[in-house]
């Protein structure tokens, strides 16, 4: 095995269980889209499910049809937007879908499509749903034509996980508005708060139901959170050790440049695996806990890190070594992006392994 994501369950459930006792009397909706942040969807719905969880999140219809296929029976809501020519599958495998548009709601009526419909609502995303313009009409319609297939009412808060004045200030107005949705007491499921909002604002809204998506793997807002445990490492192996012979360059591009005597080993793990390209030359990696610096440009099935001295003659070739574990918010932040992005591009040929520790 050349190359392995390995998941803490232990770890996974007890960041479960300590969101549902932040939460209290709400319940928690887990978000299994992306393969729940290339974790494993099938897996880690199961493991939610030994938790209590009976609702589970997902971008697409072919995620939600994965699901049913591995006999999950679920509530199963799609949050992506699903095209009118999708809708006959979304009925077939009992999907629920987030509606943004009283055209496609029509559309459902029209067809006489059994399809169970969370209207989104515009608090300040900017992306999707309904404004209040739209709201009055869609109510005029729902009141017309004695539509039954409303079941939930949600918004996404935009920076809830941010920790400044403004974003606080906006925040709160987001909630505000969700909350003064006329009639949300009577809507059966009613969500707001996603992992930032669990976190900084639960409790101030009139939802009865949470999103939990990030922060199930123990991290929020680009930093760990107190009391939850991390989940998730990416590891490799030593495919290649050499010292050089003499002065070298090292991988494409000729941008690094060691000297002979150095020592440099080869990992089994690329871009095309979800090694980031933006961190050559700048982030490291942990062999039996030392940190080794990537030497060069990482390349799509290797890279290379130079060994240091208290390394020298302890490693050799089929080492295990630790690509991203408590880094991976500084990979990131290296690579100019999200942790979000990060778990998403751990590419499909990395196998990912299961493991229970004790805690």
């Amino acid at each position: 095995m050349r190359a392995w994501l390995e998941i803490n369950l232990s770890n996974f459930r007890w960041n479960i269980k300590s969101l549902q006792e932040k939460i209290g009397n709400k319940k928690l909706i887990g978000v299994v889209k992306a393969n729940a942040y290339g974790m494993g969807a099938v897996r880690l719905t199961r493991e939610l499910k030994k938790c209590g969880v009976d609702f589970f999140v997902v971008a697409t219809v072919e995620e939600g049809i994965e699901l049913r296929n591995e006999g999950i029976d679920d509530n199963i809501l799609i949050l992506g937007g699903v095209f009118n020519e999708d809708l006959k599958l979304v009925e077939e495998y009992n999907l629920q879908i987030a509606l943004n548009s009283l055209e496609q709601l029509k559309y459902i009526n029209n067809q006489m499509l059994n399809i169970k419909c969370h209207l989104k609502i515009e608090t300040g995303m900017g992306r999707v749903g309904f404004n209040d313009l739209d709201i009055k009409l869609l109510k005029k319609y729902i009141e017309k034509n004695k539509v039954k297939n409303i079941v939930g009412v949600y918004s996404h808060l935009s920076v809830s996980d941010e920790e400044c004045d403004e974003s606080y200030s906006y925040t709160e107005n987001q909630v505000k508005k969700f909350n003064d949705f006329e009639g949300i007491d009577t809507i059966k499921y009613r969500h707001l708060l996603n992992s930032g909002g669990i976190l900084n604002y639960c409790g101030e809204d009139n939802g009865n139901y949470v999103r939990a998506g990030i922060i199930q793997y123990g991290i929020c807002g680009e930093k760990y959170i107190d009391g939850f445990k991390p989940v998730v490492k990416f590891k490799s192996k030593i495919l290649f050790i050499k010292v050089l012979a003499e002065d070298s360059d090292i991988s494409y591009g000729r941008t690094a440049h060691l000297k002979k005597g150095d020592m440099v080993a080869t990992i089994s793990a690329g871009y095309a695996d979800g090694f980031r390209r933006s961190i050559s030359n700048k982030g490291f990696i942990k062999i039996n806990g030392v940190k080794c610096f990537v030497t060069g440009r990482v390349c799509m099935d290797m890279f290379m890190v130079k060994i240091p001295e208290v390394l020298k003659n302890k490693i050799e070739v089929g080492n295990e070594v630790t690509l991203y574990d408590d880094n991976i918010i500084e990979v990131a932040k290296l690579s100019d992006t999200i942790t979000y992005e990060i778990f998403t591009g751990i590419g499909k040929r990395v196998k990912r392994i299961y493991i229970e520790e004790k805690l």
